[in-house]
Parts: C-alpha cells; structure tokens; sequence
C-alpha cells in the first residue's frame, strides 16, 4: 500500500470515528427529546388527549419512515456498485494491454 493510501485509510477511520460519535450523540438527544414528548402527551389534560384521537389519518397509504428509508439505502447501495463496476471497466479500457 502506498503512504497516500495508508494515509487515505487513516483519514477515513478518522472520519468514521467522529461520524459515528456525532450519530451516538444524535440517537441519544433524539431519544431523550422522544420520552420527554411521551411524558408531556402523558400529562395532558383528557379533553386534549380526546381531541388529539379525533385527528384524521391522511388519506392516501404513506410509506412508513422505515420503509423510505430501505428504499433510499436499496437505492444508494446499487448505485455505489454501478459506480464501482464503471470505474473498473473505465480503468480497465484506458491501461495498455501487456
């Protein structure tokens, strides 16, 4: 491996690290925000609580945030291999023969 690569692969576990404390801290605030909004939903007063039940649903079958999300990942992941395997082809037709 070339010191450009080691140093490549170095600066990317560094990112990844830093990323994945940032999610870390991000799952943490979104869960604590989640409980405080269940616990405040909790203390309403019943007439709120009544009217909050009568809220209508839309009225079209939206995706579940779950399901964007698989839809969105499925998507990414073929386009990174489509790109994967133009590139290699790419580099493949511009090396000489030997």
């Amino acid at each position: 491996m070339s010191s450009y690569s080691a140093q490549a692969a170095e600066a990317a576990e560094q990112y990844f690290a830093a990323v994945t404390k940032v999610q870390d801290a991000t799952i943490e605030a979104v869960s604590t925000v989640a409980n405080n909004v269940k616990t405040a939903a909790d203390n309403l007063p019943d007439a709120a609580k009544d009217a909050a039940k009568n809220v209508p649903a839309p009225a079209v079958d939206l995706p579940t945030p779950e399901e964007i999300s698989a839809a969105y990942f499925e998507f990414t992941e073929r386009l990174i291999a489509n790109q994967k395997a133009y590139t290699e082809r790419f580099f493949a037709a511009v090396t000489p023969a030997s």
